[in-house]
């Protein structure tokens, strides 16, 4: 039986691809488990006052079920939507810059037949400085009519990412501190936790920023298949 043996370019797509549904199904779980833990906010729902006592506890020190209860839910809700947040942006971290680097591979004449990425030993993408170039810096995308959705979607991002830099102020929370030492007022502390929440939206601009991204390899690849059917 002949075996067929996929050319680099469509290894290469289907590379990007798993990368891309790997972050879709990481935000698809983190947006399901925020919305979960929405419902056991403690702000939000009527506790019953109800109380019991138990054997082991003073009759001075009754026990609240329903609060315990709502609170243990709270907490389990909580810690799975954070780590579920940190696989989400870890994902589409890895799809933005993974694309982004068979983009530069294939516009400089490389033929890589998959994406290549670095994880550390705890699981974590490493991901380098600088990673994300607009289309000025793809000569091989003049050409491209998604050109300015492109770098609509990066600015996007690097909107975010400054914003994250900027929440994430002083290296300590136990000091009112920024790094130069100067106390941090009411103002700056507003404006720090307003820039907290635009960059919560990170890993979703990230995510789109890879679709884009996604959109340019196959643009890059164009010619590259053309010169396989020729061959």
């Amino acid at each position: 039986m002949k075996t067929t043996t996929m050319p680099w370019f469509e290894t290469l797509t289907d590379s990007a691809y798993a990368l891309g549904a790997a972050a879709r199904e990481a935000q698809h779980a983190f947006r399901g488990a925020a919305l979960s833990a929405a419902q056991y906010d403690l702000d939000r729902l009527r506790l019953a006052d109800g109380e019991i006592n138990l054997s082991n506890r003073s009759v001075d020190a009754p026990w609240e079920p329903h609060v315990h209860t709502i609170a243990l839910i709270n907490g389990h809700q909580r810690n799975h939507a954070h780590l579920l947040y940190r696989l989400h942006h870890q994902s589409a971290q890895a799809y933005a810059y993974g694309t982004t680097w068979a983009i530069r591979q294939v516009l400089t004449g490389n033929q890589p037949p998959l994406v290549q990425l670095t994880r550390t030993a705890q699981g974590f993408y490493t991901i380098p400085g600088e990673a994300y170039p607009s289309t000025e810096g793809f000569e091989g995308l003049k050409g491209w009519s998604g050109r300015a959705d492109f770098d609509r979607a990066l600015a996007e991002m690097e909107r975010r990412e400054a914003a994250a830099e900027y929440a994430a102020g002083p290296d300590t929370e136990d000091e009112p501190f920024d790094d130069d030492g100067e106390y941090i007022g009411d103002y700056e502390a507003s404006a720090m936790h307003d820039a907290s929440v635009v960059a919560e939206g990170l890993p979703d601009a990230m995510y789109a920023y890879g679709q884009q991204a996604e959109r340019a390899l196959r643009f890059a690849l164009l010619e590259p298949r053309r010169k396989h059917t020729r061959s």
